[in-house]
């Protein structure tokens, strides 16, 4: 691409200007061989081309897709909650599905049901893509099940107190407690396992861990660092980052973010801590990919110069073995649509992922190997 080979004519230390100021922290190695940091596409945008005839040229500005643009292929595969095995939940109404409680389901039936679905999900033995799993429905950490999720805590004791009615309260909430986070662990732990075992050479892990919880925005001196008490209980996870092939932390803005001068910190704490789970738990022998949208959370409205930089730019600077754009078929819903994305990709998007492309490129070769 034309805009690449003027932006490699460009000296190093200039390309680095265009990353945010940051301690450069190196990654674990390339995902892709001899691609220092890789933008990959997890957007729906199939229709665009077969519906609306608009093409987005992606590859022009060296973004990675599955083929076609569609949502699940040879280099990018998302499995959502009800399309691997049989993940226990709650309704919003409060209805069990598969048990409810992972304490309560068949781990052997999820994982024979989740056998099924990654042989159809990923047809090659030899699938060496990302393989993300997005579970969302509770948390591992008995603790971290708060707001809408406490009703796994309220269930899990309701389970004790019916096998244990003499028991006091504090009895059955430690039981209650350890019987969820022992199950908790064993199907997330043994999910990733089997993916590991059936596609051993796809990076598998789960969207979103790990989290810092840095997000209360409304204080007044807001500084974006994790709570301590988060990156200890990030420590208690280490059976997980131990289990997975790469880690996979959200930066998506929210939008309450907009205008305001909390972005860059606030992603800047989210990756140092997927780095920081990364050297303190596996010697920094995993990729971190962070999870990035193109737009504030839950809008289209595409992310400003700016706010790419804290985000592709920050996940870059930081080490990052690449990032991944995810986005909803909202993006592809008219011809309009359709049109937008095709102007912001050749605009702003576009232009900006081929510089850091290219700064990262020349970076491994120079500065950051010497």
């Amino acid at each position: 691409a034309l805009a690449g080979t003027m932006a490699l004519g460009l000296p190093c230390w200039v390309l680095l200007l265009l990353l945010p100021s940051l301690a450069h922290t190196g990654g674990p190695g390339p995902v892709l061989i001899n691609r220092p940091f890789v933008t990959i596409w997890n957007i729906p945008t199939e229709r665009c081309a077969t519906k609306y005839n608009v093409t987005l040229n992606l590859e022009v500005f060296d973004v990675l897709t599955n083929d076609h643009q569609s949502f699940i292929g040879q280099d990018m595969t998302i499995f959502y909650s009800n399309k691997l095995g049989l993940l226990p939940y709650y309704t919003s109404k409060g209805v069990p599905v598969n048990g409810g409680l992972p304490q309560n389901a068949s781990l052997e039936a999820h994982l024979l049901r989740a056998t099924q679905d990654i042989e159809v999900m990923l047809p090659s033995p030899t699938y060496d893509g990302l393989a993300v799993i997005d579970w969302e429905k509770w948390r591992p950490l008995w603790v971290r099940n708060w707001d809408s999720m406490h009703i796994y805590q309220q269930k899990s004791e309701d389970l004790v107190w019916q096998q244990h009615p003499q028991w006091s309260p504090k009895k059955v909430k430690e039981a209650a407690k350890q019987e969820f986070e022992k199950s908790a662990h064993e199907f997330m732990e043994k999910t990733l396992r089997l993916g590991e075992t059936l596609r051993p050479s796809g990076y598998w892990g789960f969207y979103g861990f790990p989290d810092c919880y840095n997000n209360d925005f409304e204080n007044p001196s807001y500084s974006g660092l994790c709570p301590a008490v988060e990156q200890q209980r990030n420590k208690e996870l280490s059976w997980l980052w131990k289990s997975s092939r790469a880690l996979y932390p959200s930066i998506y803005l929210p939008s309450c973010l907009n205008g305001t001068d909390k972005v860059l910190t606030y992603v800047r704490h989210r990756v140092a801590e997927a780095f920081a789970v990364q050297r303190g738990v596996l010697d920094g022998g995993i990729p971190v990919l962070p999870y990035s949208q193109i737009a504030l959370d839950r809008t289209t409205d595409f992310l400003s110069q700016e706010d790419l930089m804290n985000t592709i730019g920050e996940s870059a600077a930081q080490g990052a073995a690449g990032i991944v754009l995810w986005g909803s078929l909202n993006y592809s819903t008219s011809k309009e649509m359709c049109l937008k994305l095709k102007d912001y990709i050749e605009g702003p998007l576009g232009h900006y992922i081929v510089n850091v492309t290219a700064s990262a490129d020349l970076c491994s070769q120079s500065l950051c190997s010497g």
